[in-house]
């Protein structure tokens, strides 16, 4: 059986209105080539052609399902368009992936090693000047206790928790 015995707009018709499944099989048949060699002039790489050639058969069957001949264009040119757009979406991602991984890989590179060690009690006790900040250490970060129960046990407005815990968070990141 020759695909090519039949309408483009006899094939959808069978497929939109009958859901005839040999026909989209003969549209499918039919657009392969074409995918192909649209997957040719976007320059990609072999291990994405697979990927590429699938995207391809999925913008064909949602061009099958929405295309609609009131707007005076051949499907082959509707489908080009909807494959170009699908393809070109694609190409944009696997690029700024690529950048991200470049970005990445060069922060890994220039970043420097160092390993950092918990504070000891004798070096918390040093950095704190007031004992509220230190209790408030102690809770929050040790026993990680909630600002709302903090604020009840020590009789302080969740604020001045808020305030105490930034205070010593700049503390801590200002020390050697």
């Amino acid at each position: 059986m020759s695909y090519k015995a039949y309408n483009d707009y006899e094939l959808i018709y069978m497929v939109q209105d009958q859901q005839d499944m040999m026909a989209l099989d003969i549209l499918f048949t039919k657009y392969d080539k074409f995918i192909h060699k649209k997957i040719s002039q976007f320059y990609v790489f072999d291990s994405e052609r697979e990927d590429f050639y699938q995207e391809g058969l999925i913008s064909l069957h949602k061009a099958i399902l929405s295309f609609k001949d009131t707007y005076n264009k051949t499907f082959m040119r509707y489908f080009e368009t909807v494959l170009e757009r699908k393809f070109i979406n694609l190409n944009q991602k696997r690029k700024r992936y690529q950048q991200e991984m470049d970005n990445l890989v060069n922060e890994a590179r220039y970043m420097p090693i160092c390993v950092e060690e918990q504070p000891s009690e004798h070096y918390c006790k040093q950095v704190f000047k007031s004992a509220l900040e230190e209790a408030i250490y102690d809770a929050y970060f040790k026993e990680n206790q909630k600002i709302p129960s903090i604020a009840r046990t020590y009789q302080l407005d969740p604020k001045q928790v808020y305030n105490a815990i930034y205070r010593i968070k700049k503390k801590l990141t200002q020390t050697p």
